[in-house]
């Protein structure tokens, strides 16, 4: 509003080129002199843009960043009269964001150029984190920030939990229903992309996949037959992404879960924009995470294995090699592919094969150790919110930093349904027992083998091989069943012990967390949703706990000061409140009165690890609330 009330310069930096066109073409129509610049006009139409620009004819000018980096750009800026400075989609300039564009980091350069005018950096997904990124990127000083928005409550969100390809694809086909309006489902892979869309096509739904490996044209045939309503159904990756504005998609469906919550919470915010009823439904298997991991370990190879393929370049002189495995048989394809990748991004392949001598590293591999560990981070954020048992809104704003936001919502499906989970602690010799099966069989059995040998079952497969059962782990867990003992692996997936492989008989391997634990590392707590009574382990009822309606005053003001506490440490470690303890856990602690570490640990909710790490902290505010 005030480019337009002022009558003077704007410039506005978005990604997003088509968004760009549309915007001026909008502003022009309605008088509001406005131009463009990014890489797909002709030189000669960004220069007359910046003429314009310069004599004092426009009113917006809109940058793509990647031309902040062009030569003479920067001057050209300068000579500007710049009233204000808006960057859209500014989470992009954060490293630590899910977006990340290194382009972004010029904005500091322009700003200055443009002799510093008032500056408005907009995102729909920003962490703290990432918003202090983005005012240090950009030299913001004493910024007005504001937090808002995060809770949609015509937003619908829930999580459906799947066990494998064939009942996430069964429940996919039962919740597609996008009605009068549209339904987006996105999906980790182009291969499942173009497969769901024939799932979905196939049961009488007008669907088209959308994906990086289609040409422009046939991108731009599919938004164009969805944006006329004659697609129902758009089946995407990413790359249907930032700028997709439709008002009456009623369905946001993750058959895959995305790599961070910023991601999630931008897609499936594109559901209900007009105020209407949608839903945000999440698909979610534990095998999901293994996807996760291969992208994360794609874009950040370690510094011995691209030292390992820089060297066999400069070997055969070239970066165009066909035969890596027989080169570096000890090392993973993908490992391999992902080296290649950084080393053609670093520029050190050259367009016609040739190897650029290095003088130094080829990237930043500390920073590259910490953004691969903050983006794993990410991921477990994300499998947290799926196995939240809280409203699910009030996650998503905690996540983000919003502040007074309801702890109860009547928009998702733990709110609207608020059922006792009931867990037991399955037994340390149990789930050692689990992982040392996983490990004797490295990378060769699936769950249900895997499953039936720790049950003891000697059917055709155990009795041709008679060592199978003087094995110490067969049998160990004879009093389960089946389906319990592969709810068991599911959760060590989960929790990172076990890593799954892909394709239709995805094989198991224990991680590096969970040979650790065998090698006599710390204890881990797996816990498992109660069925039916289990030996060695105690159920302990979660939902359905005292609360803080039940206290006494005396207790209340404990409970108070215990939740100041938690709110105080979530926020010094940017994580949600309920990570450091439940409500229902802090009740408990305040009406039991604990004081020392043995009577806190005796409190239901307090594990080993948490005890370790917050058990002092909470005996020294028990202790000042009693005083």
């Amino acid at each position: 509003m005030p480019g337009i009330v002022a009558g003077d310069l704007t410039i506005v930096v978005s990604p997003l080129i088509a968004l760009m066109v549309d915007q001026v073409a909008r502003l022009t129509q309605l008088g509001i002199p406005s131009a463009c610049v990014h890489s797909q006009m002709t030189a000669e139409e960004r220069r007359e843009a910046m003429i314009r620009a310069s004599a004092g004819e426009l009113r917006f000018l809109y940058l793509a960043p990647e031309r902040i980096g062009a030569g003479g750009f920067l001057d050209a800026l300068g000579r500007l009269r710049v009233s204000r400075l808006v960057v859209d989609e500014a989470h992009c300039i954060s490293s630590w964001g899910h977006d990340f564009r290194p382009e972004y980091r010029r904005l500091g350069d322009a700003i200055a150029a443009c002799g510093r005018p008032p500056v408005g950096a907009f995102t729909a997904t920003a962490t703290p984190r990432v918003r202090l990124d983005i005012i240090a990127s950009l030299g913001l000083r004493n910024p007005v920030g504001k937090v808002t928005g995060f809770v949609r409550e015509n937003l619908m969100m829930s999580v459906v939990r799947c066990r494998g390809k064939a009942e996430k694809r069964e429940s996919l086909l039962r919740r597609i229903r996008p009605g009068d309006g549209r339904s987006l489902v996105y999906c980790g892979a182009r291969k499942t992309a173009t497969e769901l869309s024939a799932l979905i096509s196939n049961s009488g739904i007008a669907t088209a996949p959308y994906h990086g490996a289609l040409d422009g044209d046939e991108r731009q045939d599919v938004y164009r037959e969805f944006a006329a309503g004659r697609l129902k159904v758009i089946v995407a990756t990413s790359a249907f992404g930032m700028g997709v504005d439709f008002p009456d998609i009623r369905q946001v469906i993750h058959y895959d879960f995305p790599g961070s919550l910023e991601e999630y919470y931008q897609q499936a915010g594109r559901a209900g924009r007009d105020g209407q009823p949608s839903e945000c439904i999440l698909l979610y298997s534990a095998q999901d995470r293994q996807l996760q991991d291969f992208f994360i370990e794609q874009a950040y190879p370690d510094r011995d294995t691209v030292r390992a393929v820089y060297r066999e370049m400069l070997r055969a002189g070239s970066g165009w090699i066909s035969d890596w495995q027989a080169r570096l048989p000890a090392i993973d394809a993908g490992a391999i592919r992902a080296a290649v990748a950084l080393l053609e991004r670093a520029g050190v392949v050259e367009p016609d094969g040739g190897i650029r001598k290095l003088t130094g590293a080829p990237v930043d591999f500390e920073e590259q150790a910490q953004l691969k560990e903050h983006a794993y981070a990410r991921v477990t954020q994300v499998m947290d919110y799926a196995g939240s048992r809280g409203c699910r809104h009030a996650r998503i704003a905690d996540y983000f930093g919003e502040e007074g936001v309801p702890r109860t919502c009547r928009s998702c499906d733990n709110c609207l349904d608020p059922r006792s989970v009931e867990t037991v602690a399955v037994a340390p010799a149990d789930v050692e027992s689990t992982l040392a099966c996983v490990a004797r069989f490295k990378g060769h059995l699936g769950a249900a083998r895997v499953a039936l040998i720790l049950r003891g079952q000697l059917d055709a497969w155990a009795t041709s091989k008679p060592w199978v059962k003087d094995l110490a782990f067969f049998g160990a867990l004879k009093d389960w069943e089946v389906e319990r003992i592969r709810d068991l692996v599911s959760t060590l997936v989960e929790l990172g012990l076990v890593t799954r492989g892909h394709g239709e008989k995805p094989t198991l391997s224990v991680a590096r967390t969970g040979l650790a634990l065998l090698a006599g590392g710390p204890l881990v707590t797996v816990e498992l949703e109660v069925r039916t009574p289990r030996p060695s382990a105690k159920p302990r009822a979660r939902s359905r706990g005292l609360t803080a309606s039940d206290l006494p005053d005396d207790a209340s003001v404990r409970f108070d000061a215990l939740r100041q506490w938690r709110l105080d440490t979530a926020r010094q470690a940017t994580v949600p409140p309920y990570v450091i303890f439940h409500d229902t856990t802090l009740a408990e602690i305040a009406r039991s009165r604990p004081t020392s570490m043995a009577a806190l640990a005796a409190v239901s909710g307090v594990g080993p690890t948490k005890l370790e790490r917050y058990g002092a902290a909470v005996l020294a505010i028990m202790k000042g609330a009693l005083v």
